[in-house]
């Protein structure tokens, strides 16, 4: 694909206007939206769909900048593109956002997540990992990228195992809603699918407080700030929780493997080097970013390169697009295990930097150990299939070939 057609150019006059308006929802964008983020950042850093009704940034200081604004760029309307309040912290701004993680934060300290967390996800490491070499030839979304992360939620929140089909379900119902543009009889499915969550959140709620546990639902209950949460507040939460969770750890499972099958030297340095394995992650993280972009709305007007986005709008934070920004990440393009350090915004930034990136920096981290122990290669075994919704980029299929050590 050449040039993005039909971006309307804003701010930048000498820039030619292609054909085609840039659309984020188009399947063509979905499928490989690079060469858009590309375009976007170079002729159009400030963009507006006129077809939808939002703008766009899309080079990583104003990406950045503006998910630090909470001030003039607001969450309280909804990170998607519809304007949808959702009661749930990342769609609150202070003081309310401030008090509800100042509650639930000492529990997703990265030394809290370890300390508490690491035995178990050991145990449900071994099992994917086993059940993925059983396989040898199988789908990785099915077998280990959809399945772990929905386990190790539904252990943090101490729910049977009987229960993790629902969890999926749940959890593909509550991102399907935040995508926006479904068709009505969709909708009504996923708004009953929604509410079906909450009731048994409600459920589970009351039968921890009747008989306490280990599991982090209990641990809110009597938060160790001392303060304490709402039951409408503590079900939001564990909904965010299962959403982010799911969405974020499957999609990054399943990037890294596609980028190790495009990238084979990369698998085979990373077996070399082990201590290359957290490097891996981020890299994994900021190449292929299973978050691509949120929305925030404006509360004041917001300049960025002499032009101004009034009150009172939608602005799409293009996360993908700023984790490949040149300027940032030098050839941006490529996968390198090796690259040094920089500040990706896979996670967003600023007060709303995601609470849960440590549960899935280690989840992935220790997934990645264990497989380079396990497994000589991947293999291709045909072709991958992108999931579809605009917000987020992951992988529906991804048939490989498991070559064991």
């Amino acid at each position: 694909m050449g040039a993005p057609r039909g971006i309307l150019v804003v701010g930048l006059g000498s820039a030619p206007v292609p054909d085609r308006s840039y659309d984020p929802f188009a399947p063509e964008v979905i499928a490989d939206p690079f060469p858009w983020y590309a375009w976007l950042r170079e002729h159009a850093p400030v963009y507006r769909s006129e077809d939808h009704g939002f703008w766009v940034l899309s080079r990583y200081d104003d990406v950045r900048a503006g998910l630090r604004d909470h001030e003039r760029l607001s969450s309280t309307a909804g990170v998607g593109p519809e304007w949808r309040p959702v009661p749930m912290m990342i769609a609150y701004d202070p003081p309310e956002h401030t008090r509800l993680r100042r509650i639930v934060q000492r529990e997703f300290t990265p030394k809290a997540i370890a300390k508490r967390w690491t035995g178990r996800l050991e145990v449900l490491v071994d099992g994917v990992v086993e059940e993925l070499l059983e396989r040898g030839s199988c789908d990785l979304v099915e077998v280990v990228a959809s399945p772990f992360p929905v386990r190790v939620i539904a252990e943090m929140l101490g729910v049977p195992a009987s229960m993790r089909a629902r969890f999926k379900q749940w959890s593909d119902d509550t991102v399907d809603a935040l995508g926006g543009g479904l068709d009505p009889e969709t909708s009504a499915r996923v708004e009953a699918g929604v509410v079906d969550f909450a009731n048994y959140c409600f459920s589970v709620i009351q039968d921890r407080r009747a008989r306490p546990g280990d599991d982090l639902v209990s641990l809110l209950l009597n938060p160790r700030s001392g303060e304490v949460l709402r039951d409408d507040e503590l079900v939001s939460f564990v909904v965010l929780l299962l959403v982010a969770g799911n969405e974020t750890t499957t999609n990054l499972v399943g990037n890294l493997v596609r980028a190790f099958l495009d990238h084979p030297d990369e698998w085979r340095l990373v077996r070399e080097r082990p201590d290359l394995v957290p490097a891996a992650v981020e890299e994994a993280l900021r190449y292929d970013s299973p978050i691509q972009g949120f929305f925030r709305h404006t509360l004041a007007p917001v300049e960025r390169h002499g032009v101004t986005i009034p009150p009172g709008e939608k602005v799409m934070m293009l996360y993908g697009s700023a984790n490949h920004d040149p300027t940032r990440f030098p050839d941006p393009e490529t996968f390198r295990v090796e690259r040094p350090a920089a500040e990706h915004l896979a996670f967003g930034s600023g007060i709303h930097l995601c609470l849960g990136a440590p549960l899935a920096r280690l989840e992935v981290t220790m997934l990645l150990r264990a497989l380079l122990e396990r497994v000589d290669r991947f293999e291709p075994a045909g072709q991958p299939v992108r999931t579809t919704n605009p917000l987020l980029r992951g992988h529906r299929h991804l048939p490989v070939e498991v070559r064991p050590r």
